[in-house]
C-alpha cells in the first residue's frame, strides 16, 4: 500500500508522537477565536499579535510587578561567541542555536512525512520567538494561514523595534491518530504544552502570560500537501467536551 492510500484512511497512526521540541507561538492558527488572554503590564502589543501568541484560554493575569526594564544583555553581560543564554528581563536571547535542516523524506506525502514537516516547523517556530528571524519558519506555513503569519509579521516588528520575547516555547504532542475527511487537509489532534511568555516592548513597557489551565490545552492543527511538500494550514482550541 503506497503513501498516498496510507493518508486517505481515517485512522493513520498510534498516539505518542512527540513533535516540536522546543514553539507559537506562543500561538497560532485560529486561536483568535479560541483563546481568551490575561496579562498585566504598562503597555500591550497589538491586539492580534496578542491573541496569536497567547496561547490557549489557559492564559491568566500574572501578578508579578513590573520590572524596571531597559534593553541589555540578558544574564547581565555579553555572551561569549557560542555561548547560548535565554532572553530574561535584562535583555534578547543570545547566541541561540539554529535548529538541525528538516528530516530527510519531510516533503514525502506520506504520515512520516506530516510528522517531520510539523516538527520542523516547531523547531524554527521557537528558534524564530527567541530570535526575531522568521524568515525560514514561514517555509512552512499555507499563505492563507492568516493569523499564523500575522503573528510572525507583529514579533518580527517587535525586534526590530528594539523589543523582545521571553520564553514562549511550545510543545505539541500527539493525541491519537492523524486523519483526513477530504483527502486534502489532514488533521492531527495534540496537546499543546507550553508554560509562560513575555513581550517586552521597546520603551519597556511589557506583558507576560501564563499556562493556569494545563489539563485544557488540546488543538487540532491541520496540514495540507501542495506544490511537493506539506504545509502548515491551522491551529484550533477543542473544546474539553470533545
Amino acid at each position: 500500500m503506497g503513501p498516498d492510500s496510507v493518508l486517505t484512511r481515517r485512522t493513520l497512526l498510534s498516539g505518542g508522537a512527540l513533535f516540536g521540541l522546543t514553539g507559537l507561538l506562543a500561538a497560532c492558527g485560529q486561536q483568535v477565536n479560541n483563546e481568551a488572554t490575561g496579562s498585566t503590564s504598562s503597555a500591550t502589543p497589538s491586539e492580534s499579535a496578542s491573541a496569536s501568541a497567547a496561547a490557549s484560554d489557559a492564559t491568566s493575569a500574572s501578578a508579578t510587578p513590573s520590572p524596571v526594564i531597559t534593553r541589555g544583555y540578558s544574564g547581565g553581560s555579553k555572551a561569549p561567541d557560542g555561548e547560548y543564554r535565554k532572553a530574561d528581563w535584562q535583555g534578547p536571547a543570545q547566541n541561540v542555536p539554529k535548529p538541525p535542516a528538516p528530516e530527510e523524506g519531510y516533503r514525502e506525502k506520506s504520515i512520516s512525512g506530516l510528522e517531520k514537516t510539523i516538527r520542523a516547523w516547531s523547531n524554527w517556530r521557537n528558534y524564530a520567538v527567541e530570535t526575531g528571524n522568521f524568515t525560514e519558519v514561514r517555509r512552512y506555513v499555507s499563505p492563507s494561514h492568516k493569523s499564523e503569519i500575522n503573528f510572525y509579521n507583529e514579533m518580527s516588528n517587535l525586534y526590530q523595534k528594539g523589543g523582545w520575547i521571553i520564553d514562549g516555547h511550545n510543545e505539541f504532542i500527539a493525541d491519537g491518530a492523524p486523519y483526513s475527511e477530504d483527502g486534502t487537509t489532514y488533521i492531527w489532534r495534540v496537546y499543546r504544552k507550553w508554560n509562560s511568555v513575555m513581550y517586552v516592548q521597546p520603551d519597556g513597557s511589557w506583558e507576560s502570560r501564563e499556562n493556569r489551565e494545563v489539563d485544557n490545552n488540546k488543538w487540532n492543527l491541520s496540514l495540507i500537501y501542495t506544490d511537493g511538500s506539506w504545509l502548515i494550514n491551522g491551529l484550533k482550541k477543542v473544546s474539553k467536551e470533545q
